[in-house]
């Protein structure tokens, strides 16, 4: 087959599977409830520490099972994107800021061990990183994001990279020796009612 045979193929495939996928995951996440602060504070570039508020701590509650998944002070970079990506509208590091938290911390209760960790798989993290980012779309604050962006971002997050990061048990504690004991001054918060 030629090479532009081949494009046309991917074309077509694409144009006529992937807006049957979009709207088939779309319509299976159920939104949960997103509440609580969200602070985070830079550290260095893509590497930020994951501050949870005393008062309103963030939490989303799924609506599937009640499940409440409730982040402790860990590391983050935001949403995991490639940076040609990031060039695209929707595909914002920090865009589903909430979603990535919450997904980020899955992971890092996986590396680490923490308690519950068995709970969850790579599936079930990404599952409700989608869950996540419904519950956003589907408040009308929120101005940002499409059905398509949380179909490809569920699809990125079950990937053979995922699963590696997923499987690695890379565990890193807050404070690793090559970052200082005082953080810069930048600090980001949001709320959620």
């Amino acid at each position: 087959m030629q090479r532009a045979q081949r494009w046309r193929l991917w074309t077509l495939l694409l144009a006529t599977g992937l807006p049957g996928c979009v709207s088939t995951h779309y319509a299976s996440i159920s939104p949960g409830t997103l509440s609580g602060d969200l602070t985070v504070k830079w550290w260095e570039p893509d590497y930020f520490e994951f501050i949870p508020s005393p008062q309103r701590p963030l939490r989303f509650e799924r609506g599937t099972n009640g499940d409440v998944i409730q982040p402790e002070s860990f590391y983050t970079d935001g949403g995991s994107i490639p940076k040609p990506f990031q060039a695209l509208k929707n595909y914002s590091p920090w865009g589903y800021a909430p979603a990535f938290v919450i997904h980020d911390w899955l992971f890092h209760m996986q590396d680490c061990q923490l308690s519950s960790h068995e709970r969850y798989t790579l599936e079930s993290a990404a599952q409700i990183m989608s869950e996540v980012m419904k519950t956003m779309m589907e408040s009308p604050k929120f101005k940002f994001g499409d059905k398509t962006t949380v179909y490809l971002m569920h699809q990125a997050v079950r990937s053979p990279f995922a699963a590696a990061a997923w499987n690695d048990r890379n565990c890193v504690r807050l404070r690793p020796a090559n970052i200082g004991t005082e953080p810069p001054t930048a600090e980001f918060r949001v709320s959620f009612p």
